[in-house]
């Protein structure tokens, strides 16, 4: 079954999709980051990641979601290293 922040999530990206047609969103660039390492994933199924089985325009959109083949992390673990890199 699902983990119970799973729904929380999944519901922050699709949010966040609806957001990003009408507004500029905080982490965007991030967003678009990590869509575009999903676009050229071999997991990439149609839109959809057959790992984990979410809508990819939904699930890179979610700052808690990360990539379950760690191509990507959550947004404040990107934030992190990159401010420890710098």
């Amino acid at each position: 079954m699902f983990k119970p922040n799973y729904i929380k999530i999944i519901f922050q990206g699709w949010l966040n999709w609806l957001l990003d047609i009408i507004s500029d969103l905080k982490y965007k660039k991030y967003f678009d980051d990590r869509l575009n390492i999903c676009k050229n994933c071999e997991h990439n199924k149609h839109g959809i990641c057959d790992i984990c089985k979410c809508v990819l325009t939904a699930k890179t959109k979610a700052e808690e979601s990360k990539c379950p083949i760690n191509k990507w992390d959550t947004i404040k673990n990107t934030l992190n290293k990159y401010k420890n890199d710098n």
